[in-house]
């Protein structure tokens, strides 16, 4: 899992406005940022406060960033450098300082609530369960807290799955929160670029290995709730109703 530039700029943009707090990752947070576009994230200052990896050779070369990334910077370092203390989870201690937790199964409610910020850029769509992994994640965050979301659009064999915006829009509305931002995006850690999505309406082309980003708060805490997918909650049913919005039939 990687912080591109475009999602370290959504995570400045919070801890603007929390002013700090808990945070948690959802797999180890990889910087995949250079010097330069963290001093204009965090300011010239801070950027010199947080060092370099000692690992950062091999950790580029995992997300095939070498050319463009001389170097991975400590991602505890900058979550401090914001006011956040920083939690990992992963089913495995790939860095070093994750906690081990399984997001294919229920957390414990302990767990529940706990976080001002959550982060998941790149971690749900390699959950088998993926249902339960966002579950999970939703449940982490607590009442006006904030949840910082990337997952594939179209990255063939990237994970198990590739998302839909309708994914977003029934799963978190369904669930108390409200989407601050949702949008495609192409190149995300060299050239990134930005184009709209509907929110249930069919569409056919997108850029290719393209991304979506999400930024969601939680308005509310409720239980649980396995969303029914909007084209079919407003489904009338009705006999020789109009056909769907985005031209789709029942069948």
């Amino acid at each position: 899992m990687g912080i591109p530039a475009l999602i370290l700029e959504m995570i400045c943009k919070v801890a603007a406005e929390q002013r700090g707090g808990l945070a948690c990752s959802a797999g180890y947070p990889d910087l995949l940022v250079t010097r330069r576009q963290l001093e204009a994230c965090v300011g010239a200052q801070a950027a010199a406060r947080i060092p370099v990896r000692p690992d950062s050779a091999r950790i580029c070369a995992w997300h095939g960033v070498g050319d463009f990334i001389d170097g991975i910077f400590d991602s505890v370092a900058l979550f401090k450098e914001l006011g956040y203390e920083l939690d990992v989870i992963d089913v495995q201690k790939a860095r070093g300082d994750e906690i081990l937790l399984d997001l294919n199964f229920p957390i414990t409610a302990d767990l529940h609530e706990t976080y001002d910020l959550v982060v998941d850029s790149g971690t749900c769509e390699h959950c088998f369960n993926i249902g339960q992994a966002a579950m999970n994640l939703a449940s982490l965050v607590r009442k006006d807290g904030v949840l910082i979301q990337g997952m594939p659009l179209n990255m063939f064999n990237h994970g198990f799955y590739n998302l839909n915006p309708t994914w977003f829009h029934d799963f978190y509305l369904s669930n108390g929160y409200r989407i601050l931002f949702l949008k495609g995006v192409s190149d995300i850690v060299r050239e990134p670029k930005l184009f709209e999505l509907p929110p249930y309406s069919r569409f056919h082309v997108t850029p290719q290995n393209a991304g979506i980003l999400m930024m969601a708060q939680r308005e509310s805490i409720r239980p649980p709730t396995i969303p029914v997918q909007h084209k079919y909650a407003v489904n009338p049913k009705l006999e020789g109703a109009a056909p769907a919005a985005d031209g789709d039939s029942d069948s």
